[in-house]
């Protein structure tokens, strides 16, 4: 499932900073706090809602707010990591 058509409402996504189209980690606002990342697998293809999921919806997995930075940072020059993103993620961050 394509990672920007997973909006449950607790998550709203503002980038998505690594694809591969298996695996996806968004930064985003959780709950109307503040910002953290989340991630999940995609599964394949729109039909196939991936992991996690409640109910049948498609989630994301929210990391721990103290570990954002560290694992924004190490995904920069990630083959699929998306750095024009990341950086305007770590411009918020910092």
């Amino acid at each position: 499932m394509n990672p920007e058509k997973v909006n449950p409402r607790n998550f709203v996504i503002e980038e998505i900073i690594y694809d591969n189209d298996d695996f996806s980690i968004a930064y985003g606002r959780f709950e109307n706090g503040e910002n953290c990342i989340a991630m999940r697998w995609n599964g394949y293809g729109d039909s196939d809602k991936g992991y996690p999921k409640t109910f049948g919806n498609p989630m994301w997995f929210i990391v721990e707010n103290r570990l954002k930075l560290i694992f924004i940072k190490s995904l920069i020059g990630e083959e699929f990591a998306k750095n024009d993103n990341i950086l305007k993620v770590l411009k918020n961050e910092i």
